[in-house]
């Protein structure tokens, strides 16, 4: 392997070369946003360079660092550390935003199952489980949210306000390895569509023989 292949060089742009791209799945709270700027202020550009790609305009465009990239924008930083990568094509883009994102901060649920559903079009649920790192099954509960149209969930936010309607929640839990392994093994004994559904069946027969 090349050292190109290991090692990304490092260089420093003005800030204003550098944009957003539409699909970035990661949120990040205000709190979390309020201290990285407190700690841009007191330290200046901390952590890794913002990776970009180079669009047909010669902009950068963003594939992981958006964040920092804003904060650095609101404290007027004249230039930013970026490293530039060479996607394949614009899927092949999306992967590695989704790869890097992914790993930390806060996904956007339903921007991710968009995602995942635009790239699915070109690749099986097997071979994105591989390239993101999500098992084949969770890429099938982030898919089942593409049938929850934003306009949909809109519709749901305001008429909840009058009445006691349920909004979908993503709800994720922490266990074991072992007992990952069995719960996995269990649900997948169970018929539903998906494994929240799957898990709701499975509580709704405890009450009940309770």
């Amino acid at each position: 392997m090349s050292k190109e292949k290991i090692y990304s060089e490092i260089i420093m742009v003005k800030t204003t070369e550098v944009m957003p791209n539409k699909y970035n799945p990661n949120i990040m709270g205000d709190g979390t946003f309020k201290s990285l700027m407190e700690d841009f202020k007191e330290n200046g550009w901390i952590g890794q360079p913002v990776i970009v790609a180079e669009n047909k305009n010669g902009k950068f465009e963003i594939i992981d660092g958006y964040h920092r990239w804003r904060a650095a924008t609101l404290l007027n930083f004249k230039k930013i550390p970026i490293t530039v990568f060479n996607p394949k094509d614009e899927d092949h883009q999306k992967i590695v935003t989704i790869a890097l994102n992914s790993k930390r901060g806060e996904i956007n649920p339903l921007k991710l199952a968009k995602l995942i559903t635009e790239l699915n079009n070109k690749y099986t649920l097997e071979e994105l489980s591989s390239k993101l790192g999500f098992g084949v099954a969770d890429l099938k509960d982030k898919l089942s949210l593409t049938q929850v149209t934003e306009e949909f969930m809109e519709k749901i936010r305001k008429d909840s306000v009058e009445r006691e309607k349920e909004i979908p929640v993503i709800i994720n839990f922490a266990v074991s390895k072992q007992q990952g392994e069995f719960i996995s093994g269990v649900l997948e004994k169970i018929e539903g569509k998906n494994r929240g559904e799957k898990l709701y069946l499975l509580c709704d027969l405890y009450l009940k023989q309770k």
